[in-house]
């Protein structure tokens, strides 16, 4: 009889974890009047969380999921990384480059979702959490031009 992999276990809770995260997200940017384009978008190396409209502006949400994070909400402890970032805006020049972009406005949001215990888990939006034109990528795709996305 073969144990079951503790690694494997944790594996599965984080995915599951991410996954319950990002469905509480997409509750929330609904309520707030947003249709949702995607999820999960691919391309290359990058993966866009989730991409909606909301009124005339694309929006691309980053999604974190933290249940060990305190009680704070200071952004600086997780905001997506200068070199995530880049590969956020990447992949958000393909997306706008493909037919599934409706507006020429873009916007990049980032949801933190906590899970509480016996709770309704906690749901903080950071609308416009970071700047297209603060970080140019490096290297990038040959044929996407880097150019301002505001």
């Amino acid at each position: 009889m073969r144990l079951h992999d503790p690694c494997a276990m944790v594996l599965e809770s984080r995915i599951w974890k991410g996954q319950q995260g990002e469905q509480w997200a997409v509750a929330h940017l609904e309520r707030l009047g947003h249709r949702i384009l995607a999820r999960n978008w691919r391309w290359r190396r990058s993966e866009l969380d989730i991409v909606s409209r909301h009124g005339d502006t694309t929006v691309f949400v980053e999604v974190k999921c933290r249940s060990r994070c305190g009680d704070t909400t200071d952004p600086r402890q997780w905001m997506p990384s200068d070199g995530q970032q880049r590969r956020l805006i990447q992949a958000a020049h393909a997306f706008q480059q493909s037919d599934e972009c409706p507006t020429p406005r873009l916007r990049f949001d980032v949801v933190l979702v906590r899970p509480r215990h016996a709770k309704p888990w906690e749901v903080v939006h950071f609308q416009d959490a970071f700047d297209s034109t603060a970080l140019r990528p490096r290297g990038g795709h040959p044929r996407l031009r880097w150019r301002s996305l505001r």
